[in-house]
Protein backbone atom coordinates (compact mmCIF):
# COMPACT_ATOMS: atom_id res chain seq x y z
CA UNK A 1 0.00 0.00 0.00
CA UNK A 2 1.40 3.37 -0.98
CA UNK A 3 1.51 6.35 1.35
CA UNK A 4 -2.05 7.37 2.10
CA UNK A 5 -3.20 10.79 1.07
CA UNK A 6 -6.87 11.59 0.61
CA UNK A 7 -7.77 12.93 -2.81
CA UNK A 8 -9.97 15.96 -3.47
CA UNK A 9 -13.18 13.95 -3.67
CA UNK A 10 -12.49 12.13 -0.42
CA UNK A 11 -11.78 15.40 1.37
CA UNK A 12 -15.05 16.78 0.00
CA UNK A 13 -16.86 13.74 1.41
CA UNK A 14 -15.36 14.36 4.84
CA UNK A 15 -16.41 18.00 4.68
CA UNK A 16 -19.92 17.04 3.59
CA UNK A 17 -20.23 14.71 6.58
CA UNK A 18 -18.85 17.35 8.95
CA UNK A 19 -21.37 19.87 7.62
CA UNK A 20 -24.14 17.30 7.99
CA UNK A 21 -23.13 16.65 11.61
CA UNK A 22 -23.08 20.36 12.42
CA UNK A 23 -26.54 20.79 10.92
CA UNK A 24 -28.27 17.65 12.16
CA UNK A 25 -26.51 16.38 15.30
CA UNK A 26 -28.10 18.93 17.62
CA UNK A 27 -27.44 18.15 21.29
CA UNK A 28 -31.05 18.55 22.40
CA UNK A 29 -32.24 16.25 19.61
CA UNK A 30 -29.59 13.63 20.36
CA UNK A 31 -30.27 13.78 24.10
CA UNK A 32 -33.96 13.14 23.46
CA UNK A 33 -33.18 10.18 21.20
CA UNK A 34 -30.87 8.71 23.83
CA UNK A 35 -33.37 9.25 26.65
CA UNK A 36 -36.15 7.51 24.72
CA UNK A 37 -34.04 4.83 22.98
CA UNK A 38 -35.37 6.05 19.63
CA UNK A 39 -33.87 5.30 16.23
CA UNK A 40 -32.80 8.60 14.56
CA UNK A 41 -35.24 8.26 11.68
CA UNK A 42 -35.19 11.89 10.52
CA UNK A 43 -31.38 12.07 10.54
CA UNK A 44 -31.11 8.74 8.69
CA UNK A 45 -33.53 9.84 5.99
CA UNK A 46 -31.69 13.15 5.52
CA UNK A 47 -28.40 11.25 5.22
CA UNK A 48 -29.98 9.27 2.39
CA UNK A 49 -31.23 12.42 0.72
CA UNK A 50 -27.73 13.93 0.50
CA UNK A 51 -26.04 10.70 -0.60
CA UNK A 52 -24.24 9.51 2.55
CA UNK A 53 -25.66 5.97 2.34
CA UNK A 54 -24.49 3.38 -0.18
CA UNK A 55 -21.71 5.49 -1.67
CA UNK A 56 -20.33 2.35 -3.32
CA UNK A 57 -23.59 1.61 -5.15
CA UNK A 58 -23.68 2.37 -8.91
CA UNK A 59 -25.27 5.67 -9.91
CA UNK A 60 -28.06 3.70 -11.58
CA UNK A 61 -29.04 2.53 -8.09
CA UNK A 62 -28.77 5.98 -6.44
CA UNK A 63 -25.16 5.45 -5.38
CA UNK A 64 -22.06 7.43 -6.23
CA UNK A 65 -19.86 4.75 -7.85
CA UNK A 66 -17.33 5.00 -5.02
CA UNK A 67 -15.52 2.35 -3.03
CA UNK A 68 -15.58 0.81 0.42
CA UNK A 69 -12.89 3.32 1.40
CA UNK A 70 -15.30 6.23 1.02
CA UNK A 71 -17.87 4.36 3.11
CA UNK A 72 -15.17 3.98 5.76
CA UNK A 73 -14.57 7.74 5.78
CA UNK A 74 -18.28 8.41 6.23
CA UNK A 75 -18.69 5.84 9.03
CA UNK A 76 -15.66 7.19 10.88
CA UNK A 77 -16.83 10.80 10.73
CA UNK A 78 -20.45 10.02 11.66
CA UNK A 79 -19.42 7.99 14.72
CA UNK A 80 -16.95 10.68 15.75
CA UNK A 81 -19.85 13.13 15.72
CA UNK A 82 -22.01 10.85 17.86
CA UNK A 83 -21.38 7.22 18.69
CA UNK A 84 -25.02 6.13 18.83
CA UNK A 85 -26.56 8.08 15.97
CA UNK A 86 -23.44 7.66 13.84
CA UNK A 87 -23.55 3.88 14.23
CA UNK A 88 -27.22 3.79 13.25
CA UNK A 89 -26.80 5.89 10.12
CA UNK A 90 -23.58 4.24 8.95
CA UNK A 91 -25.18 0.79 9.37
CA UNK A 92 -28.25 1.63 7.26
CA UNK A 93 -27.01 -0.47 4.32
CA UNK A 94 -25.91 -3.40 6.51
CA UNK A 95 -25.84 -6.53 4.35
CA UNK A 96 -26.83 -4.76 1.12
CA UNK A 97 -23.40 -5.65 -0.27
CA UNK A 98 -24.76 -9.16 -0.84
CA UNK A 99 -27.33 -7.78 -3.26
CA UNK A 100 -24.74 -5.53 -4.88
CA UNK A 101 -22.28 -8.40 -5.39
CA UNK A 102 -24.59 -11.34 -6.08
CA UNK A 103 -28.13 -10.10 -6.61
CA UNK A 104 -30.10 -10.18 -9.84
CA UNK A 105 -30.71 -6.98 -11.79
CA UNK A 106 -34.28 -6.99 -10.53
CA UNK A 107 -33.15 -7.30 -6.91
CA UNK A 108 -30.62 -4.50 -7.35
CA UNK A 109 -33.04 -2.17 -9.11
CA UNK A 110 -35.79 -2.85 -6.59
CA UNK A 111 -33.86 -2.48 -3.35
CA UNK A 112 -30.53 -0.68 -3.67
CA UNK A 113 -32.05 2.73 -4.56
CA UNK A 114 -34.47 2.49 -1.65
CA UNK A 115 -31.60 1.75 0.73
CA UNK A 116 -29.34 4.48 -0.66
CA UNK A 117 -32.09 7.11 -0.54
CA UNK A 118 -32.95 6.39 3.09
CA UNK A 119 -36.34 4.87 2.36
CA UNK A 120 -35.71 1.46 3.96
CA UNK A 121 -33.07 -0.20 6.11
CA UNK A 122 -31.14 -3.23 4.89
CA UNK A 123 -31.10 -6.18 7.26
CA UNK A 124 -28.92 -9.30 7.34
CA UNK A 125 -30.28 -12.31 9.25
CA UNK A 126 -27.48 -14.76 10.04
CA UNK A 127 -27.15 -15.55 13.75
CA UNK A 128 -29.48 -18.01 15.45
CA UNK A 129 -30.32 -18.39 19.15
CA UNK A 130 -27.68 -20.47 20.90
CA UNK A 131 -25.31 -20.61 17.93
CA UNK A 132 -23.56 -17.24 17.93
CA UNK A 133 -20.95 -16.90 15.21
CA UNK A 134 -21.08 -20.54 14.10
CA UNK A 135 -23.35 -19.88 11.14
CA UNK A 136 -22.55 -23.25 9.55
CA UNK A 137 -24.73 -24.87 12.22
CA UNK A 138 -27.74 -22.74 11.29
CA UNK A 139 -31.02 -24.64 11.27
CA UNK A 140 -33.27 -22.19 9.40
CA UNK A 141 -34.58 -24.14 6.40
CA UNK A 142 -35.73 -23.05 2.96
CA UNK A 143 -37.46 -25.75 0.93
CA UNK A 144 -38.71 -25.55 -2.63
CA UNK A 145 -42.41 -25.97 -3.24
CA UNK A 146 -43.27 -25.30 -6.86
CA UNK A 147 -42.11 -21.80 -7.72
CA UNK A 148 -41.62 -20.76 -4.10
CA UNK A 149 -39.23 -21.08 -1.18
CA UNK A 150 -40.86 -21.99 2.13
CA UNK A 151 -38.76 -20.69 5.02
CA UNK A 152 -38.87 -21.81 8.65
CA UNK A 153 -36.54 -20.83 11.47
CA UNK A 154 -35.50 -18.07 13.84
CA UNK A 155 -32.70 -15.51 13.61
CA UNK A 156 -31.47 -13.28 16.41
CA UNK A 157 -29.30 -10.18 16.86
CA UNK A 158 -30.65 -9.01 13.51
CA UNK A 159 -29.36 -5.48 12.89
CA UNK A 160 -32.01 -3.14 11.44
CA UNK A 161 -34.79 -5.62 12.04
CA UNK A 162 -38.16 -4.00 12.63
CA UNK A 163 -40.67 -1.59 11.08
CA UNK A 164 -38.12 0.36 9.02
CA UNK A 165 -36.54 -2.72 7.45
CA UNK A 166 -37.27 -3.16 3.76
CA UNK A 167 -36.10 -6.75 3.61
CA UNK A 168 -34.18 -9.48 5.39
CA UNK A 169 -31.37 -11.38 3.73
CA UNK A 170 -31.71 -14.75 5.44
CA UNK A 171 -29.07 -17.47 5.45
CA UNK A 172 -31.02 -20.71 4.98
CA UNK A 173 -30.11 -24.36 4.78
CA UNK A 174 -31.20 -25.42 1.29
CA UNK A 175 -29.34 -28.73 0.93
CA UNK A 176 -29.46 -30.75 4.17
CA UNK A 177 -27.59 -33.62 2.48
CA UNK A 178 -24.63 -31.53 1.27
CA UNK A 179 -21.16 -33.02 1.67
CA UNK A 180 -19.97 -29.94 3.58
CA UNK A 181 -21.58 -26.92 5.26
CA UNK A 182 -20.04 -24.66 2.62
CA UNK A 183 -22.38 -26.24 0.07
CA UNK A 184 -25.50 -26.47 2.23
CA UNK A 185 -26.71 -22.89 2.49
CA UNK A 186 -28.19 -20.16 0.32
CA UNK A 187 -29.06 -16.52 0.91
CA UNK A 188 -32.67 -15.58 0.23
CA UNK A 189 -34.23 -12.12 0.16
CA UNK A 190 -37.41 -11.89 2.21
CA UNK A 191 -39.45 -8.71 1.99
CA UNK A 192 -40.25 -7.30 5.43
CA UNK A 193 -43.87 -7.56 6.48
CA UNK A 194 -44.34 -10.88 4.69
CA UNK A 195 -46.98 -13.19 6.14
CA UNK A 196 -45.39 -15.53 8.67
CA UNK A 197 -42.67 -13.12 9.87
CA UNK A 198 -42.66 -12.22 13.56
CA UNK A 199 -40.27 -9.55 14.84
CA UNK A 200 -39.40 -8.91 18.49
CA UNK A 201 -36.73 -6.80 20.15
CA UNK A 202 -33.63 -8.85 20.96
CA UNK A 203 -33.44 -7.37 24.47
CA UNK A 204 -31.97 -4.47 26.46
CA UNK A 205 -28.35 -3.70 25.66
CA UNK A 206 -25.38 -1.90 27.17
CA UNK A 207 -24.86 -0.01 23.91
CA UNK A 208 -26.34 0.50 20.44
CA UNK A 209 -29.56 1.30 22.24
CA UNK A 210 -30.95 3.41 19.40
CA UNK A 211 -30.41 0.73 16.77
CA UNK A 212 -33.21 -1.76 16.03
CA UNK A 213 -31.71 -5.16 16.88
CA UNK A 214 -34.28 -7.91 16.67
CA UNK A 215 -35.19 -11.54 16.82
CA UNK A 216 -36.93 -12.51 13.59
CA UNK A 217 -38.95 -15.71 13.27
CA UNK A 218 -39.94 -17.18 9.90
CA UNK A 219 -42.98 -19.47 10.06
CA UNK A 220 -43.97 -20.97 6.73
CA UNK A 221 -42.85 -17.80 4.96
CA UNK A 222 -43.32 -18.16 1.21
CA UNK A 223 -41.26 -16.13 -1.24
CA UNK A 224 -40.68 -16.53 -5.00
CA UNK A 225 -37.88 -18.78 -6.23
CA UNK A 226 -36.37 -15.67 -7.83
CA UNK A 227 -35.66 -14.26 -4.36
CA UNK A 228 -32.58 -16.47 -4.21
CA UNK A 229 -29.48 -14.24 -4.12
CA UNK A 230 -26.80 -15.48 -6.48
CA UNK A 231 -26.32 -19.20 -6.92
CA UNK A 232 -28.05 -21.86 -4.88
CA UNK A 233 -25.99 -23.42 -2.07
CA UNK A 234 -23.30 -20.72 -2.28
CA UNK A 235 -24.54 -18.78 0.73
CA UNK A 236 -21.59 -19.43 3.04
CA UNK A 237 -19.08 -18.18 0.48
CA UNK A 238 -21.20 -15.08 -0.16
CA UNK A 239 -21.66 -14.34 3.53
CA UNK A 240 -17.99 -14.70 4.40
CA UNK A 241 -17.07 -12.09 1.79
CA UNK A 242 -19.82 -9.82 3.11
CA UNK A 243 -18.56 -10.25 6.68
CA UNK A 244 -15.10 -9.11 5.59
CA UNK A 245 -16.65 -5.85 4.44
CA UNK A 246 -18.78 -5.58 7.58
CA UNK A 247 -15.72 -5.98 9.81
CA UNK A 248 -13.96 -3.13 8.06
CA UNK A 249 -16.96 -0.86 8.49
CA UNK A 250 -17.20 -1.93 12.15
CA UNK A 251 -13.54 -0.98 12.55
CA UNK A 252 -14.23 2.42 10.97
CA UNK A 253 -17.12 2.97 13.37
CA UNK A 254 -14.83 2.06 16.28
CA UNK A 255 -12.17 4.49 15.08
CA UNK A 256 -14.78 7.24 14.95
CA UNK A 257 -16.06 6.37 18.43
CA UNK A 258 -12.52 6.51 19.83
CA UNK A 259 -11.91 9.85 18.13
CA UNK A 260 -15.15 11.28 19.50
CA UNK A 261 -14.30 10.23 23.05
CA UNK A 262 -10.80 11.66 22.64
CA UNK A 263 -12.21 14.98 21.36
CA UNK A 264 -14.46 15.33 24.38
CA UNK A 265 -11.80 14.40 26.91
CA UNK A 266 -9.27 16.76 25.32
CA UNK A 267 -11.72 19.65 25.45
CA UNK A 268 -12.43 18.86 29.10
CA UNK A 269 -8.81 18.73 30.30
CA UNK A 270 -8.02 21.99 28.52
CA UNK A 271 -10.76 23.74 30.51
CA UNK A 272 -10.93 21.90 33.83
CA UNK A 273 -8.70 23.16 36.65
CA UNK A 274 -7.37 21.17 39.59
CA UNK A 275 -4.88 22.37 42.20
CA UNK A 276 -4.57 25.71 40.43
CA UNK A 277 -3.64 24.24 37.03
CA UNK A 278 -5.42 23.05 33.92
CA UNK A 279 -5.61 19.26 33.80
CA UNK A 280 -3.90 19.42 30.41
CA UNK A 281 -0.80 20.87 32.11
CA UNK A 282 -0.20 17.75 34.19
CA UNK A 283 2.34 15.33 32.74
CA UNK A 284 0.21 12.27 33.51
CA UNK A 285 -2.67 13.79 31.54
CA UNK A 286 -0.45 14.51 28.58
CA UNK A 287 0.90 10.98 28.61
CA UNK A 288 -2.63 9.60 28.56
CA UNK A 289 -3.55 11.87 25.64
CA UNK A 290 -0.44 10.83 23.72
CA UNK A 291 -1.19 7.14 24.24
CA UNK A 292 -4.82 7.58 23.21
CA UNK A 293 -3.95 9.52 20.05
CA UNK A 294 -1.27 7.02 19.03
CA UNK A 295 -3.62 4.06 19.43
CA UNK A 296 -6.32 5.83 17.46
CA UNK A 297 -3.95 6.67 14.61
CA UNK A 298 -2.70 3.07 14.44
CA UNK A 299 -6.28 1.79 14.36
CA UNK A 300 -7.19 4.27 11.67
CA UNK A 301 -4.30 3.29 9.41
CA UNK A 302 -4.97 -0.43 9.91
CA UNK A 303 -8.61 0.14 8.95
CA UNK A 304 -7.70 2.22 5.90
CA UNK A 305 -5.27 -0.47 4.79
CA UNK A 306 -7.93 -3.16 5.16
CA UNK A 307 -10.37 -1.11 3.07
CA UNK A 308 -7.74 -0.50 0.41
CA UNK A 309 -6.84 -4.19 0.28
CA UNK A 310 -10.50 -5.20 0.05
CA UNK A 311 -10.91 -3.04 -3.05
CA UNK A 312 -7.54 -3.60 -4.72
CA UNK A 313 -6.23 -7.04 -3.85
CA UNK A 314 -6.88 -9.89 -6.24
CA UNK A 315 -7.44 -12.03 -3.17
CA UNK A 316 -8.78 -9.90 -0.33
CA UNK A 317 -8.45 -12.16 2.72
CA UNK A 318 -10.11 -12.29 6.08
CA UNK A 319 -6.92 -11.57 8.02
CA UNK A 320 -6.66 -7.86 7.34
CA UNK A 321 -10.33 -7.14 8.05
CA UNK A 322 -10.19 -9.21 11.25
CA UNK A 323 -7.03 -7.40 12.38
CA UNK A 324 -8.65 -4.02 11.77
CA UNK A 325 -11.82 -5.01 13.61
CA UNK A 326 -9.93 -6.55 16.53
CA UNK A 327 -7.51 -3.68 17.08
CA UNK A 328 -9.84 -0.77 16.35
CA UNK A 329 -12.62 -2.06 18.59
CA UNK A 330 -10.27 -2.92 21.42
CA UNK A 331 -8.67 0.51 21.08
CA UNK A 332 -12.07 2.21 21.15
CA UNK A 333 -12.97 0.51 24.44
CA UNK A 334 -9.65 1.43 26.02
CA UNK A 335 -9.66 5.02 24.74
CA UNK A 336 -13.22 5.55 25.96
CA UNK A 337 -12.26 4.13 29.35
CA UNK A 338 -9.34 6.57 29.56
CA UNK A 339 -11.66 9.39 28.51
CA UNK A 340 -13.94 8.58 31.44
CA UNK A 341 -10.93 8.63 33.76
CA UNK A 342 -9.91 12.05 32.48
CA UNK A 343 -13.40 13.43 33.06
CA UNK A 344 -13.55 11.91 36.52
CA UNK A 345 -17.05 11.95 37.99
CA UNK A 346 -18.36 13.76 34.93
CA UNK A 347 -17.28 10.79 32.83
CA UNK A 348 -20.25 8.68 33.84
CA UNK A 349 -22.81 11.47 33.68
CA UNK A 350 -24.97 11.14 30.58
CA UNK A 351 -24.92 14.77 29.48
CA UNK A 352 -21.14 14.66 29.07
CA UNK A 353 -21.59 11.91 26.43
CA UNK A 354 -18.37 9.97 27.07
CA UNK A 355 -20.19 7.23 28.98
CA UNK A 356 -22.33 6.63 25.88
CA UNK A 357 -19.24 6.38 23.71
CA UNK A 358 -17.87 3.76 26.09
CA UNK A 359 -21.08 1.72 25.97
CA UNK A 360 -21.25 1.86 22.19
CA UNK A 361 -17.56 0.96 21.92
CA UNK A 362 -18.07 -2.10 24.09
CA UNK A 363 -21.01 -3.23 21.97
CA UNK A 364 -19.06 -2.68 18.75
CA UNK A 365 -16.36 -4.93 20.20
CA UNK A 366 -18.84 -7.83 20.24
CA UNK A 367 -20.95 -7.34 17.10
CA UNK A 368 -19.62 -8.79 13.84
CA UNK A 369 -17.51 -11.20 15.88
CA UNK A 370 -15.92 -10.99 19.32
CA UNK A 371 -12.20 -10.54 19.93
CA UNK A 372 -11.83 -14.31 20.20
CA UNK A 373 -13.48 -14.82 16.82
CA UNK A 374 -11.22 -12.25 15.17
CA UNK A 375 -8.12 -13.82 16.72
CA UNK A 376 -9.16 -17.25 15.46
CA UNK A 377 -9.60 -15.86 11.93
CA UNK A 378 -6.20 -14.15 12.03
CA UNK A 379 -4.44 -17.21 13.42
CA UNK A 380 -6.06 -19.48 10.84
CA UNK A 381 -4.76 -17.29 8.03
CA UNK A 382 -1.29 -17.11 9.56
CA UNK A 383 -1.07 -20.87 10.02
CA UNK A 384 -1.99 -21.30 6.36
CA UNK A 385 1.13 -19.32 5.54
CA UNK A 386 -0.46 -16.02 4.52
CA UNK A 387 2.33 -13.47 4.83
CA UNK A 388 2.00 -9.96 6.20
Amino acid sequence: MTFLQLDKTQKQIQKAVDDFIKGEFKKDVLDDLVETYTFPEDIWRKAGEIGLIGLNFPEAYSGQEMSLFENVLVAESLCRGDSSVGTCVSSASYGAGLILSHGSETQKATWLPRVAEGEVLSSLALTEPGLGNDIELSTTRAEKEGDQWVINGTKTMVINGGPLAGFYIALCRTDPDASSPAKAFSTILVEAGHAGITVADAGSRIGRRLMPISQVAFNQVRVPIDNLIGKENQGIVQVKACLNENRILAAAQAVGIAMGAYDRSLAHVKEREQFGRKLADFQVTRQKLAEMATRIEASRLLTYQAAWQFENSRRPGEKQSAMAKLYACRTAVEVCDEAIQLLGGYGYIQEYEVERYFRDAKTADVFDGTQIVQKNIIASELVKGRRF
